[in-house]
């Protein structure tokens, strides 16, 4: 069904409602929509967290497919919101967030324990994590890849063909831990003009001896898989995959670059009350749990850890694990918002010289 057909169903079913005397609450209670990404993920979702959220909460949960945040925006400015939550990047939901566009989260209904304060916003919350890692084939390097950015921009001690991610995000932050800058300090120093000019020049050494600046992640799964590159900076959830496919592959997570999509609640979403419930279903620890059993995403409950789902040999390799997530630098949007336009346009001048 279209997204129209869809919002014109809603509106006849509250005019009835209306009509006969029954409250609108009671006309969409039974009922919540989500709208996420598609394909494998969103089935990966259903089974792990929305089927059962939907027998916990008595409701029927339907699922859409957003197109990021010009969608969002669409919606919200035309009055014909169709998704009660939605799943963005953060940047996203921060951006949305500034322009006025969401919801506040219900905190008395959402409960947050076991999930990191830095993940917890006003108007939404962190719902996985996923982390760019530096991966290599080992049989071009045996057991000793490179594990540090410092050994990435190192081609003498290891030689090899390098990808990296052609967008700016994750560049930089690269960059500057190669130069030497804690994951800690990293952010504090790109706040300065002093700090992204030598983040840029240290990028500018690497830039003319990447072999593939890729575009998406099922190109950097290809890439490592029929070793066109050697070593590569990827989401670790695609290393996996190619680790399943048989392929001998390593990663660590030292220093890798986490991200976080987010939950959030579109500004006059049709049905609120039930938008924070299911997201409380979402947040525990339990389907936080079995999405990382079905995909390897990492849990933004700590709790997920210590269900019983996930055996110990299986959480020590999940991204979130208080083993790995100190080792790790979280990205900040703050950093890209408002500037990620001119930043992009040095970044692809860059990489085409």
């Amino acid at each position: 069904m279209s997204q129209s057909v869809w919002n014109r169903t809603r509106t006849a079913a509250l005019v009835a409602a209306l009509s006969l005397g029954t409250s609108v609450t009671a006309a969409v209670a039974e009922e919540v929509v989500f709208a996420s990404w598609g394909g494998s993920f969103q089935d990966a979702l259903r089974s792990s967290m929305l089927d059962p959220a939907s027998e916990a909460l008595d409701v029927t949960v339907k699922k859409q497919t957003p197109k990021g945040i010009q969608a969002v925006r669409a919606h919200i400015r035309t009055g014909a919101v169709a998704w009660d939550v939605t799943e963005q990047e953060l940047p996203t939901c921060e951006t949305l967030k500034r322009e006025g566009m969401l919801e506040p989260l219900d905190y008395s209904v959402i409960d947050t324990s076991g999930i990191p304060d830095e993940l917890i916003d006003s108007h939404y919350v962190g719902f996985i994590n996923f982390t760019k890692v530096i991966a290599y084939r080992k049989d071009h390097f045996g057991d000793n890849g490179p594990k540090t950015w410092a050994d990435f921009w190192d081609f003498e001690k290891f030689p090899g063909k390098r990808s990296m991610h052609g967008k700016v995000n994750y560049n930089l932050e690269a960059a500057l831990m190669a130069d030497g800058v804690p994951l800690e300090d990293v952010y504090a120093t790109l706040a300065t003009d002093e700090g992204q000019e030598r983040a840029w020049a240290k990028l500018a050494e690497i830039a003319p001896k990447v072999t593939v600046w890729y575009r998406g992640g099922s190109q950097s799964a290809q890439l490592l898989r029929d070793g066109e590159v050697d070593v590569i900076h990827m989401g670790h959830n695609r290393v996996e995959s190619v680790k399943a496919s048989g392929m001998d592959v390593a990663y660590s997570f030292d220093g890798g670059t986490m991200d976080i999509d987010c939950l959030l609640v579109p500004k006059d979403s049709p049905n609120t009350a039930n938008a924070m419930r299911l997201i409380n279903e979402m947040l525990k620890a339990e389907s936080q749990a079995r999405l990382a059993m079905t995909m390897p995403l990492g849990p933004v409950n700590t709790n997920a850890f210590s269900v019983g789902i996930l055996s110990e040999d299986e959480a020590v390799n999940v991204n979130t694990h208080p083993m790995n997530y100190p080792k790790q630098l979280l990205v900040d949007p703050n950093f890209y918002i408002g500037r990620l336009d001119v930043l992009t346009e040095r970044f692809d001048t860059l990489i085409q010289q």
